[in-house]
């Protein structure tokens, strides 16, 4: 068995909804991104043996495989495969695993880990009847950034009220560890700080690829360099932000925001790193996904984490870092109430959790999440000169996925 290493990559800003990404098609956004990662770590466009992207909402745009046609509007050689990858807010993330399975397995020696979304764009999907040809008449009309790319739905998954909205599932979460408000917002404001903090540092701009921006009738060219969503913000004024319909506490100002986005990494073997004369930036220890009633999806990272721990043989303590999707502040405020349950005690020490911010702050879209996190843990690891992190996602439809990197470069054993 070959061990797979992250080598580098990049990330875009995120952009708002509506935002200074709203303008760049989906393939433009993923294409332009996954030959910046390429650039960044000195790889030909024409090494990469293969492409998983992850996306949520191919249509429109994305022509269902997206990653396909972004590789090859972006330039890229025809002879390279590629892959779209659905797992909702893990799709990237779960792209990751699976190029790193296949360098492990041997059958890859380079691959490149990619994902985007861009809710700006998302389509119109206009559903057909259930027979074929069937007479023209009333038209059900799907907005596919909450239909997961259109569709009608399944009554058995009607019945069981399997499709909840995601923001009702963060407020099951925050009933089931009794939550409150206060703390939920203090978590908010946790991330806002520390993602101001991160980007104001330049840490952020470290993985940031900065994306131009054409001139309109309303604004000259521009340089997009930060992510749009980091905020001024203060416990007073989330706490007077009115809760979303369905729930209690849930509000705009602790839940992550509608974003558009994209990001890509390198992995590659061992061999490969070498030849390129690439240092890694960490390496893929384990991983592990977990299941579990789609009304809590939320906590599914915590049983995830547990698992890719204890597949890497490590005790919990030697998590130098720990990145927790924050899909909403109560989503994770409880997975970080559920760890101690599944790790015999242990609780994440707030000086190593989401160093900088999450996606409550910098924002959440979806297909992109999964790689950038696997680009900001790596490089974390990197500057601090930490040995081991871990990163959980929760996915809708009651999922979670997560990984162990590995610094190879760190000073302590």
């Amino acid at each position: 068995m070959s061990e797979a290493f992250v080598l580098g990559g990049v990330r875009t800003p995120v952009g708002r909804y509506g935002g200074s990404l709203s303008h760049l098609r989906v393939d433009t956004l993923l294409g332009q991104t996954m030959v910046a990662a390429c650039e960044r770590v000195g790889v030909e466009l024409g090494r990469v043996e293969d492409i998983a992207a992850g996306c949520v909402n191919p249509a429109h745009e994305g022509m269902g495989d997206v990653a396909r046609w972004a590789a090859l509007a972006a330039g890229f050689p025809d002879s390279v495969p590629a892959i779209t990858v659905n797992r909702f807010c893990a799709s990237s993330l779960s792209a990751a695993i699976s190029i790193g399975h296949a360098i492990s397995r041997g059958e890859l020696s380079l691959g490149l880990a990619a994902g985007v979304e861009s809710m700006s764009r998302s389509g119109w999907a206009l559903m057909k009847g259930e027979q074929a040809f069937s007479p023209r008449g009333p038209v059900f009309m799907l907005d596919t950034m909450w239909a997961g790319a259109g569709g009608p739905p399944n009554p058995a998954l009607l019945a069981r009220d399997a499709y909840v909205e995601m923001i009702k599932t963060a407020q099951n979460v925050a009933d089931r560890y009794e939550l409150t408000r206060a703390e939920i917002d203090a978590f908010a404001l946790r991330s806002q700080r520390k993602a101001a903090a991160a980007r104001d540092s330049g840490r952020l701009a470290a993985e940031i690829e900065p994306v131009e921006i054409p001139a309109t009738r309303r604004q000259p060219a521009r340089v997009f360099e930060h992510d749009e969503h980091i905020r001024e913000t203060s416990a007073e004024a989330l706490a007077a932000l009115p809760p979303q319909p369905n729930t209690t506490q849930m509000t705009a100002g602790n839940s992550s925001p509608l974003s558009d986005g994209a990001s890509a990494v390198v992995i590659a073997s061992a061999a490969a790193a070498e030849q390129l004369g690439a240092p890694p930036l960490a390496r893929i220890v384990a991983s592990a996904t977990h299941a579990l009633d789609p009304q809590f999806m939320g906590i599914a990272p915590a049983f995830a984490i547990a698992s890719a721990l204890a597949r890497a043989g490590l005790d919990p303590a030697e998590i130098d870092v720990w990145e927790i999707h924050e899909a909403f502040s109560a989503q994770a405020l409880g997975v970080l109430r559920e760890l101690p349950r599944q790790l015999d005690g242990f609780e994440a020490p707030d000086e190593r959790l989401n160093p900088n911010g999450g996606a409550v702050a910098i924002g959440h879209p979806f297909g992109s999440s999964g790689t950038r996190y696997v680009l900001t843990l790596a490089t974390e690891l990197s500057l601090r000169d930490a040995r081991y992190g871990i990163l959980g996602v929760c996915v809708g439809s009651g999922q979670g996925v997560a990984l162990v990197l590995e610094n190879p470069r760190a000073s302590r054993p």
